[in-house]
């Protein structure tokens, strides 16, 4: 019986840009794509999508792939920050499942590009924590109202009053793709009546 042939299985170097936390590439029109596709880790896997963000030209586009059940929301928090301080347009395109931190991202971009089939959730915070009684208190206390305050800032025009209380409360709102598109429609075209009466002032 001939021998069955064989064959060496070809060798992925671990520097290939699709192993990166964070695969961030420039595309022949020059814009400049950042995944996060996973969940959101440690705030140091972002530095360089931060530094991109913070540096970017006015007339440059920044095209954030989400696809991520959430994470650390301190990264988030970072990654919120670096999109309202870039220059560029940042543009949030969602697939999936975009749930918890993830939902916070989306809400910073400038724009949203949403996908068919999309699973998009919001929820309150969760966590642990441990220290002596009142440290622990102390800081619980802290964490509720800073986040709760957060959550609204974040998701003002999106979600109705009622419906941010209600998750503060502690429920989980799940939504698809046309929902979405619909919630972000109306909040921009009100981000755009605030800023003509800003004006008009």
């Amino acid at each position: 019986m001939a021998d069955l042939p064989t064959f060496e299985l070809p060798k992925i170097s671990s520097n290939r840009l699709w192993d990166w936390d964070v695969p961030i590439i420039i595309d022949k029109n020059n814009n400049t794509h950042a995944f996060i596709t996973g969940s959101i880790d440690e705030p140091k896997l972002y530095n360089e999508l931060c530094f991109i963000l913070h540096t970017a030209e006015i007339d440059t586009t920044i095209i954030l792939h989400i696809n991520t059940p959430g994470g650390i929301i301190d990264s988030a928090f970072m990654i919120v920050d670096a999109i309202h301080h870039s220059k560029a347009k940042v543009i949030g395109k969602l697939s999936g499942t975009v749930a918890s931190a993830g939902t916070i991202i989306a809400m910073a971009c400038h724009d949203l590009e949403v996908s068919e089939h999309l699973s998009f959730m919001i929820h309150n915070y969760s966590g642990g924590m441990a220290g002596k009684g009142h440290e622990m208190k102390a800081r619980q206390r802290f964490t509720d109202l800073h986040l709760n305050e957060a959550f609204k800032s974040f998701y003002h025009g999106f979600l109705t009053s009622e419906e941010m209380n209600s998750v503060i409360d502690g429920t989980d709102l799940w939504m698809g793709t046309s929902e979405v598109n619909e919630r972000w429609k109306s909040r921009l075209a009100s981000t755009s009546l605030r800023k003509i009466a800003k004006t008009s002032l």
